[in-house]
């Protein structure tokens, strides 16, 4: 029931969004062009809701056009997974273009998928005064090989109560979010993830 009242929700948002022609921060797993730069770090951790303890810790930091992010998915019953990735920004987003990245996954092949190389493009659209109802919203689009299969894509919308959505298709899976954002720099998270449920948050870019 929540799977499909995220689902169903988030689709009706990205729909929204096309129709209208917004600030991405990271997707739930799939990239985004956005691209931490020197000085700032994100981060992000995660728990699913069940009795199996999985859980996932995300951390990045940027230094000049070069993004550095480990991901460790822990599954007590099975493994855990170290994943690396780097990511190059391109060229970043202005007014008229949309920011384009390069980037590797798991560049130490440790999750099953292994590794992966993609280009992703991420644009704000200029919601403005135009919608009562949506603050800003993002869309991505992007192509990924060997770990990274195929095309990729997602959304995040941003509404004026600082709840906001995401939705995305990792080249392999539909995921979906909610979330509540109290704060600029942080904010709760329930997702669903192949079909599994966490709760988590999220620091976002900070500068040191």
């Amino acid at each position: 029931m929540i799977a499909k009242i995220i689902t169903g929700t988030t689709g009706a948002i990205l729909v929204f969004c096309l129709m209208l022609s917004a600030h991405a921060d990271p997707l739930i797993m799939a990239p985004t062009a956005t691209t931490l730069t020197t000085g700032q770090v994100r981060a992000e951790a995660a728990m699913r809701t069940n009795d199996s303890q999985d859980r996932f810790f995300r951390l990045g930091a940027g230094l000049q056009q070069f993004e550095l992010n480990v991901t460790r998915v822990e599954k007590p019953q099975l493994k855990t997974d170290n994943i690396v990735g780097l990511q190059w920004s391109f060229l970043p987003e202005t007014s008229f273009s949309p920011a384009v990245a390069f980037g590797v996954s798991d560049a130490a092949s440790q999750s099953d998928d292994g590794i992966g190389v993609y280009g992703v493009v991420t644009k704000d659209l200029p919601i403005g005064k135009s919608s009562s109802i949506l603050k800003e919203c993002s869309l991505t689009f992007g192509l990924g090989l060997f770990g990274i299969r195929g095309p990729l894509g997602g959304f995040e919308a941003k509404l004026h109560n600082r709840i906001f959505f995401q939705g995305e298709y990792d080249s392999r899976r539909f995921n979906g979010a909610i979330g509540w954002q109290p704060v600029k720099q942080f904010r709760l998270k329930a997702y669903t993830i192949d079909k599994d449920y966490y709760f988590g948050a999220e620091v976002l870019p900070l500068y040191f």
